[in-house]
């Protein structure tokens, strides 16, 4: 703390303390409970001919028997936060209640912190408060600006994906959190003249305790702008070290480090509607939205999705306090993806092959869309001829086949890890083997090794038991055997198979694959020779 008598008293603040690049966004927003239950505060222009079709009816969130956030028309009817339910009753007998939930307010806020994350690397997101309406997220954009063509194109698209999120949110632009946090009241959303908007901002906008900000009134300062001149000394005695620390980051004389969020490996994204639905084409938009969510998440993780999963709930009545907390999960549609060209055009065109397979005979009320399965980008060296473009359009068609049919509809024959050559091959899942076979490095040019260097295409499903005359085996005549043996030993753990493999021509001259089963004594035709 310095000193009277030193040759800075004052509280300006300093021209080196913060990096010229470093420049904090502050989202404050203001009626998070309204919105994390599905309600906008106030119908946007665009929507205004509609509204006065089908008018907003008056509704108020409750918490602890009092009105905690309303509509703008509920506002217009005298509805006001902190007002008894009793109150509110008089004045509107027809308002709707809803009760606060915390939980859904909490999931909305790490849903929107985890959003954010896709435009700066350090978000930095509070822990939900009871008794606090305003939620904020606090993130550093400074440097993040030239990826996104500038500061003004970059709030530009944040204010574009929450009108499209429906979440009402007042914007601060500081040179360090705290002074964001200041300014998020008068919704700033530019840095000109912001040295003279931060001298201007009330005290009341203060995060310091009520008593302190009181105690400043009472001696005659009203803004930011007043404390500036007053010697620390005197601030410090009458005030407290805590607000000198908090003026001295607010002014970016001391340092505020934030801790950021990481975002878990897991993609969650959700979507409310007012009225229940029971078309799947009035949800277009909103499924466009969800998706371009997920790739977006995708795209800045570098990872590769492999599946997503839809989920589509039915909600209670809205006027009962606790309809939002006993969802009812009524259909799960989970689609695999195979190709790595993970874009919300693919993932659109699978999502609505599979909804057109499925006949909607239910409502619901809201939609979910969720991942976990992701795996990293294994990067290569594209070549003038190389086949994978070729592959990666049959890996397309595999899913879009799939999502139309089923995943049980598609089959692929793969190789087994058995000796036995009627256990060799087996059957998999066409999609589940293509998304193998997209994430594993396999060198171009090694072959596939086999227990039989002479194993003839055609097998048969069952080996035949073939018939001997005078010690010599038999098909429609003699068999000659002119290749082998090759011994084959397994199956010693359950039921011992021990087999030599011979090649034999038939009096016509076709060959054949025959074995010696040395247990049973008995000879058996395998396969057949193109």
């Amino acid at each position: 703390m310095r000193q009277i008598g030193e040759k800075n008293q004052g509280r300006k603040p300093s021209k080196k303390s913060h990096s010229p690049t470093e420049v904090w966004l502050c989202l404050r927003f203001t009626h998070i409970s309204l919105n994390a239950l599905g309600h906008a505060y106030f119908v946007e222009a665009a929507n205004q001919k509609a509204a006065q079709q089908d008018p907003i009816k008056p509704l108020a969130i409750t918490d602890q028997n009092a009105i905690w956030q309303c509509n703008l028309a509920a506002n217009k009817i005298g509805i006001e936060a902190g007002m008894s339910i009793n109150h509110a009753l008089i004045l509107a007998p027809h308002l709707l209640f809803i009760e606060r939930d915390i939980k859904t307010e909490a999931n909305k806020l790490s849903e929107l912190s985890y959003w954010a994350y896709r435009f700066s690397s350090l978000v930095s997101c509070e822990s939900l408060v009871r008794s606090q309406k305003d939620q904020i997220l606090l993130i550093e954009i400074g440097k993040s600006s030239k990826l996104f063509n500038g500061l003004d194109h970059l709030i530009n698209l944040l204010n574009n994906d929450l009108g499209n999120f429906k979440i009402q949110t007042s914007i601060g632009l500081g040179l360090t959190p705290k002074a964001a946090r200041v300014l998020s009241y008068g919704n700033q959303h530019t840095l000109n003249g912001y040295q003279k908007k931060l001298d201007c901002a009330e005290l009341t906008m203060l995060d310091l305790d009520k008593k302190i900000i009181q105690k400043l009134l009472n001696c005659g300062f009203n803004s930011l702008g007043d404390l500036t001149n007053i010697p620390s000394a005197e601030l410090g005695e009458r005030f407290g070290k805590d607000t000198l620390l908090y003026l001295d980051q607010l002014w970016g004389r001391v340092a505020d480090p934030q801790k950021g969020i990481t975002p878990p490996e897991t993609f969650h994204a959700s979507a409310d509607f007012a009225e229940p639905i029971h078309n799947f084409t009035w949800i277009q938009q909103q499924l466009e939205r969800l998706l371009n969510d997920l790739t977006h998440f995708i795209t800045s993780r570098q990872l590769i999705c492999r599946s997503f999963t839809w989920r589509f709930f039915h909600q209670g009545n809205h006027q009962h306090a606790n309809s939002y907390k006993n969802d009812r999960l009524l259909k799960t549609i989970t689609i695999g993806v195979s190709a790595k060209q993970n874009i919300a055009k693919v993932f659109k065109e699978l999502t609505d092959l599979k909804l057109a397979s499925i006949k909607l005979d239910w409502e619901f009320t809201s939609i979910e869309l969720s991942s976990k399965q992701f795996c990293p980008i294994q990067l290569y060296n594209d070549d003038l001829f190389d086949p994978k473009p070729s592959q990666e359009q049959f890996n397309q068609l595999i899913d879009k086949l799939s999502s139309r049919l089923g995943h049980a509809a598609l089959f692929r024959v793969s190789s087994e890890s058995e000796h036995l050559p009627e256990l060799a091959n087996g059957r998999r899942n066409a999609a589940q083997e293509t998304r193998e076979d997209a994430t594993t490095y396999r060198p171009a040019n090694k072959p596939v090794e086999k227990p039989f260097k002479d194993e003839p295409l055609w097998l048969l499903e069952n080996p035949k038991r073939l018939p001997q005359f005078n010690n010599q085996v038999n098909l429609e005549g003699p068999l000659n055997l002119i290749h082998g043996p090759n011994r084959v030993s397994s199956h010693w753990w359950s039921k011992l198979q021990s087999r030599d493999y011979f090649i034999a021509r038939q009096r016509s001259g076709r060959l054949l694959w025959i074995f010696y089963d040395r247990v049973q004594r008995q000879w058996f035709l395998q396969g057949l020779f193109a």
